[in-house]
Order: C-alpha cells, then structure tokens, then sequence
C-alpha cells in the first residue's frame, strides 16, 4: 500500500513486474509478494508513482507484468500507452480506431477493466464531448489531468 495525495493506493507486482493497481475508490486490498524481484519491482512503480502525483515525473518506465489481462485488452492498453502521453488526451473513439475496436462504448469498457491505472493512462482517455468516466471517480480523473496541464486548475475559492 502507498500513501499519496489522492489517498492510499494497492500495489501488486511479481518478479517481471507491476501488476495491478488499486485506486483509493476500490480499496486497497492486493496480493503481497515478499520476495526480492517483485519487492524490487513494488518499490519502484511505488516511488515512480509518488514522483508523478508531485508532478515530477511524466513517464513510467516499471516493467509491467500483463499476466491475467486477455491479448486484445491488452493489445488497447498498449496503444493507449503509445498515443496518449503526459499532458494530452485521446477520445474513446480515436482510440479504438487506432487499436481496432469498433465501438467507442467497448472501449470505455476495456479503460474500466484496466489493471494498471495511472501507469497505463487511462484517465487520458476522454469522451468526444467532455471527460467521459473514469473508474477512480470523476473527480480523481480532473484532478490527474489537471496535474498534468490538460485541463486548468480549479481556484479554491472557499464557498
């Protein structure tokens, strides 16, 4: 578990990588692995995760362990991973053109299914006409896009 800005945040990682990740709105109950490389591996994504939530770091690179996630899921992801950088977005559908699904909505489904939010970004994925969903809650989604300068921060104006 790892504490962060945006609440506590479950890691799991095996010997090849980080596996999943569980957003504050989903508990954070996950598999702990004790042994030295998936310990080594937990530690990493924890630190480069706490470098991202401070706004110092704009690129992952833990290895990433995709046992369990199906070949076309992960197929999605993996495009996400290339198209959508920090500090942009893409729409649903211009996803699942690039990644060769044909409906926006099926897209939506696989980013909810996503085991390894943040790292792989799917709060970058937007709808065409606003911020579309986002399985850590709407307003973890503004606030990750506002860190990384797509959207303007809100003022805090104490009303």
């Amino acid at each position: 578990m790892l504490e962060t800005p945006i609440g506590t945040i479950g890691v799991e990682a095996t010997e090849v990588g980080l596996r999943r990740l569980r957003l504050p709105a989903h508990g954070t109950t996950l598999e702990t692995h004790e042994d030295g490389a998936a310990a080594a591996n937990a530690a990493t994504a924890a630190g480069q995760l706490e470098e991202y939530l401070r706004g110092d770091r704009e690129r992952f690179d833990v290895p990433l362990d995709w046992g369990g996630v199906e070949v076309f899921h992960r197929r999605v992801l993996e495009t996400l991973c290339e198209i959508a950088p920090f500090g942009a977005t893409v729409t649903y559908a211009e996803l699942g053109r690039r990644a060769g699904v044909d409906d926006p909505r099926d897209v939506g489904v696989l980013m909810s299914r996503n085991p390894i939010p943040l790292v792989v970004p799917c709060h970058r994925v937007v709808a065409s006409d606003g911020l579309g969903g986002y399985g850590g809650g709407l307003e973890l989604k503004q606030r990750l896009l506002e860190l990384e300068g797509v959207l303007p921060q809100r003022l805090d104006l104490g009303l």
